[in-house]
């Protein structure tokens, strides 16, 4: 085969853009710092490059955006329910104190006003929010726990309660001393004080319409109406197989006919009415199923009803692949409407021994103004003794509950301490899955950059030996292009 000056000049024109390429080649890899510069220069390393990206971007995601989120979320809500924890811790040593024998009006004063602040602050906590976000309101996060303010509101709240369940019902018996009212005559054979079995609402200052109630005792299950007394223990005293409530106080009073005790009762359900709220109150929307209606400028009215589905508004942040972890506490584990209501029981209880002791104080200064042996000085003396029963009657109801509070408190107490340890776990198992997120992470990273990034050292070492290479052909090249075949003749 005869090669000729021109096949000469073209391989060599040819090797030496080789080389050039092979150097444009690791010059683009030196300044890039990459592999390959487009998916064509290797089609195998820009697949797996896409793959180990869409992971360490997934990664990141994860750690540095939802595990962050989490992990904040869950430390306002143990501040916020270590907060409750105390002001509950606080409010039982006032019931500690309030069972001492030797209470003077001034000591109930003082634990009276001490309770009232404390109770003004119980469900402030429950309002703490992150990132704008209520943290104990569920899937509710841009409504408060409570009201912010007076309100005019109408809410129809279905209520229940089962003997081993429980619910948010209170079924007890209550105390009451009869005194006066409703009775003939002033002396201490008319004081009397019985138990009466009650279903204590999760709210007071009810709308006076009659609540029907639905109870299951005796093996039988019966549907009652309850109407609104004035004075519904006089009201149950005369009439034991009724039912009826006070809306002030919110109490349902069953007669001894209809239950002879609470340990009847297997289940209760109430449908009742409120349309008045202060600020502070707990939102029924949080709790049960209820229906809220309202009315605008023009008079139209509107209905909005409120389910509390099978999560129960429990939110579920998505922190790793295939992974979930709840991150919320609803208000129904931690903040109760009993803890506020136990105070109103004690409230009442309270001024009803001030109002007592000022009645004995004013009939033994009415005595000590009469003469020993008249008439007039023996009815004032039946009624002071009448008093003075009454008054130990009362005291020792609120010493009965005083000690219930401590029980009850210290319920409160194990309830928030299961809310904490529960947002404890939580906080624990999303450390270690930080952690391990956190080791993959690094992990996907170098393997990512193995299958990226080039060994700057070793593109430097074939740079420069292309170099040499490239200018090696140029001289070459040059010599042989020199000669032609008239050097041969």
């Amino acid at each position: 085969m005869r090669i000729t000056n021109r096949i000469i000049q073209n391989n060599s024109l040819t090797n030496i853009n080789n080389n050039k390429v092979l150097q444009d080649t690791l010059s683009t890899q030196i300044a890039t710092e990459k592999k390959i510069a487009r998916p064509s220069d290797d089609p195998i390393i820009a697949l797996r490059s896409l793959r180990l990206r869409t992971s360490v971007n997934q990664t990141e995601q994860y750690l540095q955006k939802n595990a962050a989120d989490a992990k904040s979320w869950l430390q306002v809500t143990e501040d916020a329910i270590t907060t409750l924890s105390d002001i509950i811790t606080d409010i039982r040593k006032q019931y500690v104190k309030g069972t001492s024998d030797t209470l003077k009006r001034e000591d109930r004063e003082i634990i009276l006003e001490n309770l009232q602040a404390l109770s003004a602050e119980i469900y402030n906590t429950g309002n703490a929010d992150f990132a704008g976000r209520s943290v104990f309101t569920g899937f509710r996060t841009d409504s408060d726990l409570t009201f912010q303010k007076q309100e005019t509101l109408a809410y129809g709240i279905q209520e229940t309660w089962n003997s081993e369940e429980g619910g948010s019902l209170k079924v007890d018996s209550i105390t009451h001393v009869y005194y006066e009212d409703g009775l003939t005559g002033k002396d201490e054979t008319k004081v009397s004080s019985s138990d009466i079995t009650r279903i204590r609402l999760s709210y007071d200052n009810l709308m006076k319409q009659d609540i029907s109630l639905t109870i299951s005792a005796k093996g039988a299950t019966n549907t009652y109406t309850a109407t609104a007394q004035t004075d519904p223990y006089d009201y149950i005293k005369n009439n034991p197989s009724g039912v009826c409530f006070d809306a002030s106080t919110g109490e349902i009073f069953l007669g001894s006919e209809v239950v002879a005790s609470p340990d009847e009762i297997a289940d209760v359900t109430v449908g009742y009415g409120k349309n008045s709220w202060v600020k502070g109150d707990l939102r029924p929307e949080h709790y049960f199923n209820c229906t809220s209606t309202s009315i605008d400028e023009h008079g139209v009215s509107s209905t909005i009803n409120y389910s509390l589905d099978s999560s129960n508004g429990e939110i579920v942040y998505n922190i790793g692949v295939n992974q979930s972890l709840r991150i919320n506490t609803t208000a129904g584990e931690c903040f109760t409407h009993d803890i506020k209501r136990d105070l109103d029981d004690i409230v009442i209880a309270i001024n009803d021994v001030n109002k007592i002791e000022d009645t004995v104080t004013e009939l033994e200064k009415k005595l000590a103004g009469l003469t020993e042996g008249t008439a007039e000085y023996d009815e004032a003396k039946l009624e002071l003794d009448a008093a003075k029963k009454a008054e130990t009657f009362l005291n020792d109801k609120l010493s009965k509950i005083f000690g219930h509070g401590i029980t009850n408190a210290e319920g409160y107490l194990t309830k928030n301490n299961l809310a904490l340890t529960n947002c404890g776990t939580r906080s624990k198992r999303l450390e270690l899955i930080e952690n391990r997120l956190d080791t993959q992470l690094s992990t996907l990273r170098e393997l990512k950059s193995e299958n990226e990034d080039v060994d700057m050292a070793e593109i430097a070492v074939k740079l420069t030996s292309a170099e040499y290479a490239y200018n090696a052909s140029l001289m070459a090249t040059s010599k042989i292009l020199q000669e032609s075949l008239l050097n041969y003749l």
